[in-house]
């Protein structure tokens, strides 16, 4: 009896202990197609092959195309008029390579990227470079044979990578795998992506968690990673407040040291340094002749302190940010700044007579009140500018009701527990907006037409860059009621905007330097960003070119 009863629970042990991963690994392959376990495998033994061939292969393909180059150059000098921009098309098969080759240069793994100093990536950012030098040489040259100087010296540094890019062959594997194991066996830039990857696809973590976090919330008043309760039931998102707790951006310990293999999110590259890229950004439309504003929005934490702790002083609004400090950096290097810290520090005195406050309480995002005290704010500056002419455009207000489902209550995932037709969910808000419309009347006075608030690309002089704070209202509901309308109401006349939900920090840039014909006849760029992306920003803060040639062609 006693050994049977060993054996059941050896089996029974058996199959707690498979049931788990099994049951996870046909919940995959149904879902996703693929076994997530078996993708560390994969990035340990078949990745490591795969990435040497492809660079291979693309060095090899360089290699061809420095030769195609100079066999062209070098058939042209029987020519008797030496045309260099005719060789755009073999410089451009050269960029294609060298391109493919630096994208599986830059890709050790899915999770782990090469680092631009190590000697791998310089020689072929230094090819890169001499790429463009190539083909500026060529299409300068005024004969065959300066231009044959410059391709041939190209082709021997081309065909110097090949040689350290040799094909792999079955016995080079093991010692690729090898090399390949500190990248992710022992380094937190592959384990905790991966980790976080199992968390969020577990079929018991996607089930359970819900379940878990409402009964923490509903027993300890706990939002979970992504919240926080303060006072008066409002919610506040959890990286405004890390934001305002940790030390201010420029202080040195934010950045991550050369060469640290630590996978903190909360640090930056110094390549990366927020005040700097903004004053560059500034030199950019400089350039082109126009001018900057940056407005730094403050968060519902730092105009509502009190809120989230009543230890706090009241007193204390707009003051408590550290975002204050990089306001006056900016205005040190001569970076045009809108404060709307005291802006919303005053009209948040209002609140009692207004009868609601400049934020929502379970969203990021401001009320009404706070995108019309903003955009009266950055009008206020735009007029003092001595290009500044009053518009011709009437526009007229309606006040309306929405109702907001707040975002904060969303990322908790707490509203995600469903009781077969139950559902948890956080009541709407209702929040007063003032939808702008344009107006037009004949010369007797009578309207003619009235019409949603729309952005004018072609004849505007401001070109707002903004993230979700200026997308809220003016295209989700009710529309046309957000501060983009307001600026354009104070100013009489339509602006232009480029708007991406937590992108300000670099994604309305690159949206911007890939349509930079929007630039025309721009006097102002109004660019708007939460606080917290000096931080946390999507994609960081990346030095991003326009290209002033193309705008200028747009003149």
């Amino acid at each position: 009896m006693e050994r049977k009863a060993q054996i059941i629970f050896v089996v029974f042990f058996c199959f707690v202990m498979g049931f788990v991963p099994i049951a996870q690994a046909v919940y995959e392959l149904k879902k996703i197609k693929r076994i997530q376990a078996f993708e560390m495998i994969e990035d340990a033994t078949v990745v490591p092959y795969q990435r040497a061939k492809t660079m291979a292969a693309a060095a090899q393909r360089l290699d061809v195309q420095a030769q195609a180059l100079s066999a062209a150059v070098t058939k042209a000098a029987g020519d008797s008029v030496f045309d260099g921009s005719a060789f755009s098309t073999q410089t451009d098969e050269i960029g294609f390579a060298l391109g493919e080759l630096q994208k599986s240069a830059e890709t050790i793994n899915r999770y782990v990227k090469e680092k631009a100093t190590t000697p791998e990536m310089h020689e072929i950012i230094v090819l890169q470079k001499g790429l463009d030098s190539l083909s500026k040489a060529i299409s300068n040259a005024s004969t065959a044979q300066e231009a044959l100087a410059v391709s041939t010296a190209y082709e021997v540094r081309a065909k110097a990578l090949v040689a350290k890019h040799p094909k792999p062959t079955t016995a080079s594997a093991f010692p690729l795998i090898v090399k390949n194991l500190p990248n992710m066996f022992w380094d937190a830039v592959y384990l905790r992506p991966y980790e976080k990857e199992m968390e969020n696809t577990s079929i018991f973590a996607v089930a359970a968690r819900p379940v878990m976090l409402f009964t923490r919330y509903a027993i300890f008043q706990d939002l979970g990673d992504k919240a926080l309760l303060g006072q008066k039931n409002w919610f506040f998102y959890k990286p405004d407040v890390q934001f305002l707790s940790k030390p201010y951006i420029l202080a040195a310990r934010n950045y991550l040291p050369e060469h640290s293999n630590v996978a903190d999110p909360n640090l930056l590259s110094v390549k990366e340094e927020p005040i700097k890229k903004i004053a560059l950004f500034r030199d950019e439309l400089k350039r082109l002749g126009i001018d900057l504003i940056v407005v730094v929005l403050p968060t519902k934490a730092s105009v509502y302190p009190e809120v989230l702790n009543p230890k706090i002083s009241k007193d204390l609004s707009g003051k408590l940010s550290h975002s204050t400090k990089s306001i006056a950096e900016l205005r040190a290097m001569g970076v045009e700044c809108v404060d709307l810290f005291s802006e919303f520090a005053k009209e948040r005195q209002n609140d009692e007579r207004a009868g609601d406050s400049l934020y929502l309480a379970k969203d990021t995002h401001w009320r009404g009140r706070g995108v019309r005290c903003a955009a009266k704010a950055v009008a206020d500056r735009i007029k003092q500018y001595s290009w500044y002419t009053p518009g011709t455009t009437t526009f007229e207000i309606d006040t309306i009701m929405v109702d907001r489902v707040g975002d904060i209550g969303s990322m908790t995932k707490i509203t995600d527990v469903k009781f077969h037709d139950l559902r948890t969910i956080f009541p709407v808000e209702a929040t007063k907006c003032y939808q702008v419309y344009k107006v037009e009347n004949d010369s007797a006075g009578n309207q003619i037409s009235r019409a949603l608030y729309r952005d004018d690309y072609a004849r505007s002089q401001v070109l707002l860059l903004g993230d979700s704070f200026s997308r809220i209202y003016q295209t989700d509901a009710p529309m046309s009621a957000g501060w983009i309308s307001h600026i354009a109401a104070e100013l009489e006349q339509p602006i232009a905007s480029i708007v991406s939900d937590g992108g300000a920090s670099t994604l309305v840039r690159e949206t911007l330097a890939r349509k930079v014909n929007v630039l025309r006849n721009k006097k102002v760029v109004v660019w708007e960003f939460v606080e917290r992306d000096f931080r946390y920003g999507a994609e960081g803060w990346k030095d991003i070119k326009l290209d002033l040639k193309q705008t200028a062609s747009a003149e």
